[in-house]
């Protein structure tokens, strides 16, 4: 009984989680490109510092490429600096693409500067995601006491992918916006301080979210379980965002 107990709230929590999620996703208005033009008009010189607070900008904001991923792997931890380490995987995996691609805008401006790849991103991280929540229910079950943290090496997999997702879209922007200005050994500084940011604040969002509903709930457990059914969940609500997107271009 404490095993199907456990089995429903964990359901339960996940299926709440993963609509909340939906819906701020959904409802947000996109307002991370006019703030990013609007900042690196504004702040001239300190170019450098109006990106980071961009990237501060999108991590707090909630994101098909980052809410999904961080807030399922962030709950499926046992403490703080689990959350921590799992969320700093993903985006130092972000980070990483960002600014090696910011620092290869010349070369590759001309394939990523639409936002054209966002369909099949969203579709392979939400596949990825679905097979990553079945493997990990399916092989230690959604009842049983969780012992291990997630596999950080899936995790940093999830970030590379998602790199690619639109607001990388927004890096190249930045970028070709700032390259008249700048010497080109500097363009890497735009997707590392954009990614920087976003680290910052998505750590800040996850760990609010978690402690949150972990005071809530008082089990770990439930916690843990309901973060792999959430990704599961979210996998698939990546999945089809990913396919309106071939039928719906402005959704």
């Amino acid at each position: 009984m404490a095993g199907l107990k456990l089995k429903k709230e964990a359901w339960g929590l996940a299926i709440v989680i993963s609509i909340a999620i939906f819906v701020a996703i959904m409802s947000l208005p996109e307002v991370l490109m006019p703030a990013a033009k609007y900042l690196i008009s504004r702040m001239g010189p300190l170019w450098l510092l109006a990106i980071f607070v961009v990237g501060i900008l999108h991590g707090l904001k909630p994101d098909e490429h980052t809410w999904p991923i961080t807030v399922s792997y962030g709950m499926m931890q046992r403490d703080v600096r689990g959350v921590i380490e799992a969320v700093s995987v993903f985006a130092g995996a972000l980070t990483l693409v960002w600014s090696l691609m910011s620092a290869l805008t010349g070369q590759l401006a001309d394939f990523l500067s639409s936002p054209r790849l966002t369909p099949y991103v969203d579709i392979v991280v939400g596949t990825t995601m679905v097979g990553v929540a079945a493997y990990l229910v399916l092989s230690k079950g959604d009842h049983a006491e969780v012992q291990n943290r997630a596999d950080y090496k899936l995790i940093w997999i999830h970030g590379l992918a998602a790199a690619f997702g639109g607001d990388f879209f927004i890096v190249l922007i930045l970028t070709l916006t700032l390259m008249p200005a700048i010497p080109s050994a500097l363009s890497f500084l735009i997707g590392l301080a954009f990614g920087a940011g976003s680290w910052i604040a998505q750590i800040g969002v996850v760990l609010l979210i978690y402690k949150g509903i972990l005071h809530g709930m008082g089990d770990w457990n439930v916690l843990a379980n309901a973060g792999r059914i959430a990704l599961g969940i979210l996998g698939l609500f990546m999945i089809g965002l990913g396919s309106s997107l071939f039928f719906f271009p402005s959704a």
